[in-house]
């Protein structure tokens, strides 16, 4: 895909070195997905952008190329980096390291982009950003085309009941249950969360349904960020 101006809105995913000076980058733009650039000269001692291209840095930059790996013609800063510390440093990098593993490349997500950007003001402004993670996980899997039913019995199709309790299948949705079971949601914990209103849900349910469901999709190779992550959400 050639993709020649405009200029993109990007933030870093994932950088690596690229032989002698230059640095390749895996981006998330808000106008062509994800896609990675070469900074020639990227980590050269002469070089103006030596130790900014960081994650949670806003970019605007142009790139040239007709292969996968373009080349950066162009590059500003246009506001401040994100100040982010501690747990929601973590939880950043996590949600960098999903985009990186499950986003394809050059699928313009523009709505994505901006929950991306809602999801970073969230972690600076708050000392605990769980519940929006979780919301950008549910946000994320209904990008990819594995969004969650929240409101309807899988099986029968019937409205969840707010007393009743319901098993979780993951890509098929919620089955109503004859029993309890400490794994089971309560529908009025389903249609909670279908609201986005996750102070009443029962936080290690919810983290366990969005692990299965991006699992599924991450496959068997684990996520680097989780050991860092398994810290903040106990």
């Amino acid at each position: 895909m050639n993709i020649e101006s405009p200029l993109h809105h990007a933030f870093v995913l994932h950088s690596r070195n690229y032989r002698d000076t230059s640095v390749i980058l895996d981006l998330l733009t808000r106008e062509a997905g994800r896609y990675s650039v070469v900074v020639r000269g990227g980590r050269s001692a002469k070089s103006r952008v030596r130790g900014r291209l960081q994650p949670f840095t806003p970019l605007l930059l142009g790139a040239l190329g007709r292969s996968e790996l373009k080349t950066l013609t162009s590059i500003d800063f246009p506001e401040r980096s994100y100040d982010l510390e501690g747990d929601q440093l973590l939880l950043g990098l996590y949600v960098n390291e999903l985009l990186y593993r499950l986003l394809g490349r050059f699928e313009p997500l523009e709505a994505l982009f901006e929950e991306y950007c809602h999801l970073l003001d969230e972690l600076e402004s708050s000392e605990e950003g769980i519940e929006q993670v979780r919301i950008f996980e549910l946000r994320l899997l209904e990008e990819l085309g594995y969004g969650i039913n929240f409101e309807f019995d899988a099986g029968s199709g019937i409205r969840v009941e707010n007393e009743s309790y319901y098993r979780y299948v993951v890509h098929e949705g919620f089955y109503r249950c004859s029993g309890r079971d400490e794994a089971f949601f309560q529908g009025e914990e389903l249609l909670s969360i279908s609201n986005r209103e996750l102070a009443a849900v029962d936080r290690n349910r919810l983290r366990n349904l969005t692990r299965q469901s991006l699992g599924a999709l991450l496959g068997d190779k684990p996520l680097k960020s989780r050991a860092l992550f398994r810290g903040v959400t106990r």
